[in-house]
């Protein structure tokens, strides 16, 4: 699976170059982040749709509004209101090619009922941005942020559930001198374990302690992340050390889309973290890593009953008069693989909302149609199957087009669904 080390950027400097180099030796990047600029993501989505896109403005449309610290004293549902109202103006242009969007940024309002009024601001954002059709990446805390009890009264909200009900994601922040200082140590008052620390991988607290428990894992964006430390102080090799060490954490745990490392080019704000030096041997190492198996979604997900041959139809291809349709009409079935659940299905939404498909996931059901003047599947997954899906499809139901589709996550999914329909284009 690619590396999970990405981009983030105000502009494109090199980042573009970098992808196409990972795309020339069969390997990519599963996300890049963009700051202000947001306009060359859509770059990013011409070379690979499967890359996921996170944008944030710093500003909203309304300079009264403070977008990325907004009040938690007011009434929280007016407060999301004028958050969204002006961050919404700016994202409407970028609709088409930004996955998910961070709204807040770095906030730490004072103790668990600080957190848990921020949490409930985050789920009337998420309200506002269900009904207009977009993916949020939640709460965006700053390195070392929350402590345990924080997390504690965030997740007692509801946030997390709500979260993976909507397809919206986690966003945060983490940063180390080196990468794996006090790794292994505690939070305070909490037990110790070897494979979490209170800065890197800090977020194991609250998937293992939380999230996992209350099956509330939503995907999880690391939109800054690098060395606490100048970088023109660091050579290529020890930083390339680190990011390696660091990257392997991130791909032992399957929820982490990835990492944005902040903040290529600087825009004469950031200059000290600028890491284009390190561009060359970087994309060495994400290319060497290409083939690396990591834990995904679908091992970590309840198994669906094994299929030992494949199903069979239920009927003869050609049965008798009364089972003909009144009148020949087409059909375009939408098949789930095994093991999918209900996020699968809400990825579909829009491509159903606009083609009207039937959606289901038995694969007798989607090719026999006697009578009918089209039979169509697209087939989410293929290879989930136990055997050779299109093989099935040609040896027991002859005359079937075949519409193979890849996608990782239902966010993927659903991203690769939203370009169909934004292009017209009802097949792959």
């Amino acid at each position: 699976m690619p590396s999970k080390l990405g981009i983030h950027g105000v502009l494109p400097g090199e980042t573009l170059k970098v992808l196409q180099d990972l795309l020339a030796a069969g390997t990519t990047m599963t996300t890049v982040k963009s700051v202000e600029g947001i306009g060359w993501l859509k770059d990013v989505k011409t070379l690979d749709a499967h890359v996921q896109t996170v944008g944030r403005y710093m500003r909203g449309a309304d300079p009264n509004v403070n977008v990325e610290g907004p009040p938690l004293d007011d009434d929280l549902r007016k407060v999301a209101r004028k958050v969204m109202d002006s961050l919404l103006p700016k994202w409407a242009p970028h609709r088409a090619y930004v996955d998910y969007w961070e709204i807040i940024n770095e906030q730490d309002p004072p103790g668990p009922d600080g957190h848990r009024r921020l949490a409930e601001l985050m789920i009337h954002c998420m309200d506002i941005a269900d009904r207009e059709g977009y993916k949020l990446a939640l709460f965006s805390y700053s390195m070392g942020t929350p402590e345990w009890e924080e997390m504690e009264a965030i997740v007692a909200t509801g946030v997390f559930g709500r979260a993976k009900a909507g397809g919206h994601a986690l966003a945060l922040h983490e940063y180390a001198y080196p990468m794996n200082a006090w790794f292994g140590e505690p939070l305070p008052g909490r037990p110790t374990y070897p494979d979490r620390g209170p800065l890197a991988c800090r977020y194991r607290w609250l998937y293992e302690d939380f999230l996992k428990p209350r099956n509330e894992v939503v995907p999880l964006f690391l939109t800054e992340v690098n060395l606490a430390k100048d970088l023109p102080q660091v050579s290529v090799e020890e930083w390339m050390q680190q990011m390696k060490w660091y990257d392997a954490r991130l791909r032992e745990d399957y929820y982490v889309v990835g990492a944005h490392l902040f903040s290529l080019g600087g825009a004469g704000s950031w200059d000290n973290y600028d890491f284009t030096r390190m561009l060359p041997e970087m994309t060495r190492y994400m290319i060497s890593v290409k083939d690396t198996q990591d834990p995904t979604w679908q091992e970590a997900a309840p198994a669906a009953p094994a299929i030992s041959t494949p199903p069979r139809p239920l009927e003869p291809i050609t049965p008798p008069g009364p089972c003909q349709p009144r009148e020949p009409f087409s059909r375009h079935y939408l098949l789930l693989p095994p093991g999918a659940d209900w996020r699968w299905i809400e990825a579909c939404r829009l491509y159903w909302e606009t083609y009207h498909v039937t959606i289901g996931s038995s694969a007798d059901d989607a090719a026999y149609g006697p009578g009918l003047s089209e039979r169509a599947v697209t087939a989410i997954n293929p290879t989930w199957w136990p055997d050779d899906l299109q093989t099935f499809f040609q040896t027991y139901y002859p005359g079937v087009r075949y519409d193979p589709l890849v996608a990782s996550t239902p966010q993927e999914l659903e991203s690769i669904l939203r370009q169909r329909v934004e292009r017209r284009q009802r097949f792959g």
